[in-house]
């Protein structure tokens, strides 16, 4: 494989120089992943910061499939398992699982921070997916006492705003409803009522765990709505509008 042709095709990468692309691609190597790998578990030592080629991942923490949490996702372009990196901190936070075949650039610690410290156009990339982090972990806090179909709806939007994780109106991603519960923290049949009632009203269109979205404004409508939340906060739309069940 041409890494240096793969990292270049990265559209995150267009605006760095040749020079940098170089020493990235010498201090670097490629990661093929099957759909269900694990790349690096949580809490195990922390060797290698990555960013991915080709592919998707979730990023999790759980040891059994009921106890796990979907912190966030990582797609073509994006930096991952870099914190520990940062902070000195000697473990993964969360563990690294493919959710479909993929590829991911493997980079050193040691040779990772070198590139920081010698490259300023990498260490912005670097610097823009740190930031994506944290908004993505301060948006989920705001958002956690909102209802399912708010958090779902906004989950939805906000990925369509990322482009390694979208393309025009479709979410490129595969996504299960299991992942999406996880993700949102809600169980999976609540997850499979609202992407249904969603479908019907032809809002969106799920095929082959990709998800499209025809009406944008009708997601953010839900997200609008200010309705207070009730211990059973199962929702159905009816005529455009969120009613409680």
């Amino acid at each position: 494989m041409d890494i240096i042709k793969k990292i270049k095709s990265l559209e995150r990468f267009q605006s760095i120089s040749d020079h940098t692309i170089q020493a990235v691609a010498d201090h670097c190597r490629c990661v093929e992943v099957n759909k269900g790998d694990i790349l690096f578990h949580s809490s195990h030592h922390a060797e290698y910061v990555y960013f991915v080629l080709y592919g998707a991942f979730k990023l999790q923490d759980g040891d059994t499939a009921k106890n796990v949490v979907i912190y966030d996702f990582a797609g073509r372009g994006e930096f991952f398992g870099m914190i520990h990196s940062i902070l000195r901190v000697p473990t993964y936070p969360f563990s690294a699982v493919a959710l479909e075949d993929g590829a991911a650039l493997e980079v050193p610690i040691s040779d990772f921070n070198e590139l920081l410290a010698k490259y300023p156009e990498f260490c912005e990339l670097l610097q823009r997916d740190i930031g994506q982090r944290f908004s993505e972990i301060m948006h989920d806090r705001r958002i956690s006492r909102l209802l399912v179909s708010q958090k779902l709806a906004d989950f939805l939007l906000r990925t369509l705003q990322r482009p390694s994780l979208s393309c025009g109106g479709r979410i490129t991603i595969p996504l299960t409803r299991v992942d999406l519960a996880k993700k949102i923290v809600t169980q999976e049949e609540t997850v499979i009522r609202l992407l249904t009632a969603w479908t019907r009203e032809g809002w969106i269109s799920t095929t082959h765990k990709r998800i499209e979205v025809f009406d944008v404004a009708a997601l953010e409508r839900i997200t609008s709505d200010v309705v207070p939340k009730l211990p059973c906060d199962e929702v159905v739309l009816l005529q455009g509008r969120n009613r409680l069940r």
